[in-house]
C-alpha cells in the first residue's frame, strides 16, 4: 500500500493533530498496520495507543468528526468512538499505554502479526511510516505464520484461542505448532472469558466464509467440547445407513454446505442473487447478522439425535423420533448459555424445529399454493432460511464432493428434487408471500355484515381461509371473496 494512503485518512489526521495540540505520543497499531504492511486497502476500524489522556482525547475525536464517545473499559484505560457515516460507520478504539514505552505495549499483545505499530508523527511529519516490529511480526507475515508473543500470552486472555483460529482463516495464515499445542494444554481455561465475549468472537468467526474450517479446528484442538459439551459423543456416533458420515462430521459438513450455497446463490437462484443477498446480511442483533445465526443452525440441527435414537426389534437401521423438537431444546440452551437475544433464539429455535419439513414437502409431486402459503404463514421469512438448511442437510448426507464445480449438476433424484422445492419457495416469497396486500380483501367487521354472524373465533377462522385463498389466487376480488367465504362449510376446522 502506498504511504499516502494513510495520510490521507480523515481519522488520522484528526487524532494525529488533537494529540500535537496536546503534545501527547500517540500511535496506530493491530489490524490497520497490519492490513499497511500486507497492501490491503484501509478499513474502518483503527486501534490506537496513546501515552496520555485517552478520555479527553476521544470526546474531542468525536465532537470534531460527529461521531459518539463511550468507555470500554476504564480501569484499563480503554475508549472507543463510533462515527456513522453513509457507507457504514467506523470504529476507532484509543488505549492507555500498557508499559514504560509502545515496545513493551506491544510484547503484551496476542500474536506477533498484531504487534505492529507506526508513530503517527512518521506518517505526517516524516513521511516514512516504519513499523515498529519488536517480535517479527512483519516476517510471520511474510512466511504466513500467526504465533502467539510468548508462553503466557494465552493465559493472560483466554479468548486469543477462539481469536487464534479466525485469524488464521481471515489473514490467510497457519497456526504455529508451539501455539497449538499451547491451546491444547490451556483448552480448559477457554470458559474463563465471559460468554459475551465468547459469543462476539465465535459469531464474528461464523460471519466469514470459512466458518466449517473455524469449527474443525476448534474441535480438533479440544475447543469446541468445552464451549459446546453438547457435541461429545458426536464423533462416532453413528446415524444409520441412510448417512454417510457420523454426527459431528454430518454437522461439520452442513455448515460447509451452506457456506457452498452462499457462494453459489446466482448460480441456483439467479433470479433473487441480490434479495438472498442482502436477506442473509441483515444484522439480528449487534455483531451478529442472518447468514452467522444460520451457520450455528446447520451445525446444531441434529442435536436432538443422541437423546432420541431408538433400534426396532430385527431392524439394523435406528430411529430419531421427534429429534427436531428435542433438538429446539438443545439449541434454545445454548443460546440462552451464549445470551443471545430472544430474536436470536427463536430463529434457532424455529429452525430446528421445522428442519425437516421440506422433506415432507419434496415427496409430493406437487407443492401446491397452498402449501407454500401455509409455509410461509407459519414460519414467516426463516421459511428462507429453512428451505436452504434442508438444501444443506441433504447434501451433507452424502460422499459430495463439494470441490467439484459442477456437482449440482449431478445429484441423485431425492436430492434434486429438495432442491427444486427450495427454489419454488425461494420463489413463491420473494414475489408473492412477501408482496401480499397489506390488507385483506375483507375485514372481520365486513365478514360478520355480510354473513351476519356474532363477533368470535368463527370470524377469526374465516378471515384465516380467505387470507390464504387470496395468497393462492383462488379470490382477487371483494365480489370472488364474499362467493368463496358463503360457499365455505363452516363446520369444518381450520388449520
Amino acid at each position: 500500500m502506498e504511504e499516502g494512503v494513510l495520510r490521507k485518512s480523515k481519522v488520522l489526521q484528526v487524532i494525529h493533530r488533537l494529540a500535537q495540540n496536546r503534545g501527547e505520543e500517540i500511535y496506530l497499531v493491530g489490524g490497520a498496520v497490519r492490513d499497511f504492511w500486507l497492501g490491503r486497502p484501509s478499513g474502518k476500524d483503527f486501534d490506537f495507543v496513546i501515552k496520555g489522556e485517552v478520555r479527553a482525547l476521544a470526546q474531542d475525536l468525536a465532537q470534531e468528526m460527529g461521531g459518539h464517545a463511550f468507555p470500554l473499559d476504564e480501569g484499563f484505560g480503554s475508549w472507543r468512538v463510533v462515527i456513522k457515516k453513509a457507507k457504514g460507520k467506523i470504529e476507532v478504539d484509543l488505549c492507555t499505554m500498557q508499559g514504560e514505552d509502545i515496545l513493551e505495549d506491544l510484547r503484551q499483545r496476542d500474536f506477533t502479526v498484531n504487534s505492529l505499530a507506526i508513530n503517527l508523527k512518521d506518517i505526517f511529519l516524516r513521511g516514512h511510516p516504519l513499523p515498529i516490529d519488536p517480535l517479527g511480526g512483519s516476517a510471520d507475515l511474510r512466511a504466513g505464520v500467526l504465533r502467539a508473543n510468548s508462553g503466557t500470552s494465552l493465559l493472560q486472555d483466554p479468548l486469543r484461542m477462539l481469536r487464534a483460529f479466525r485469524f488464521a482463516y481471515t489473514l490467510g495464515l497457519r497456526v504455529e505448532e508451539e501455539t497449538l499445542r499451547m491451546i491444547f494444554r490451556n483448552k480448559n481455561r477457554i470458559l474463563h472469558s465471559a460468554w459475551e465475549r465468547i459469543r462476539s468472537e465465535f459469531f464474528t468467526a461464523l460471519g466469514e466464509i470459512s466458518a466449517h474450517r473455524f469449527l474443525r479446528d476448534l474441535h480438533q484442538h479440544g475447543l469446541l467440547e468445552e464451549i459446546f459439551p453438547e457435541v461429545a459423543g458426536w464423533e462416532g456416533f453413528n446415524q444409520g445407513p441412510l448417512h454417510d458420515f457420523p454426527l459431528l462430521e454430518h454437522a461439520l459438513r452442513t455448515v460447509e454446505a451452506g457456506e457452498i450455497l452462499f457462494t453459489r446463490f446466482r448460480e441456483l437462484y439467479s433470479s433473487f442473487t441480490e434479495s438472498l443477498g442482502h436477506y442473509f446480511s441483515q444484522t439480528i442483533e449487534e455483531g451478529i447478522n442472518r447468514e452467522a445465526l444460520f451457520k450455528l443452525a446447520c451445525f446444531f440441527h441434529d442435536a436432538g439425535k443422541p437423546k432420541t435414537r431408538t433400534w426396532d426389534l430385527g431392524e439394523k437401521s435406528p430411529r430419531f423420533l421427534d429429534h427436531d423438537q428435542e433438538g429446539e431444546k438443545i439449541v434454545a440452551a445454548v443460546a440462552r448459555r451464549m445470551k443471545l437475544s430472544r430474536k436470536s433464539i427463536r430463529i434457532l429455535s424455529e429452525l430446528t424445529r421445522h428442519h425437516m419439513r421440506i422433506l415432507s414437502l419434496s415427496k409430493a409431486k406437487e407443492v401446491t399454493p397452498r402449501a407454500k402459503y401455509r409455509f410461509f404463514r407459519d414460519l414467516g421469512k426463516e421459511g428462507i432460511d429453512v428451505a436452504l438448511l434442508a438444501l444443506a442437510d441433504g447434501l451433507a448426507l452424502r460422499k459430495i464432493n463439494f470441490d467439484h464445480p459442477s456437482f449440482f449438476k449431478d445429484l441423485p433424484e431425492d436430492l434434486r428434487r429438495v432442491q427444486e422445492v427450495a427454489g419454488e419457495l425461494i420463489r413463491y416469497y420473494f414475489e408473492e408471500f412477501s408482496q401480499r396486500p397489506p390488507t385483506p380483501l375483507l375485514d372481520g367487521r365486513e365478514i360478520m355484515e355480510a354473513l351476519g354472524l356474532p363477533q368470535g373465533k368463527a370470524v377469526g377462522s374465516l378471515l384465516a381461509r380467505l387470507r390464504e385463498a387470496e395468497m393462492g389466487g383462488v379470490v382477487r376480488t371483494r365480489e370472488e371473496a364474499l362467493d368463496f367465504l358463503k360457499s365455505l362449510d363452516r363446520s369444518r376446522p381450520f388449520g
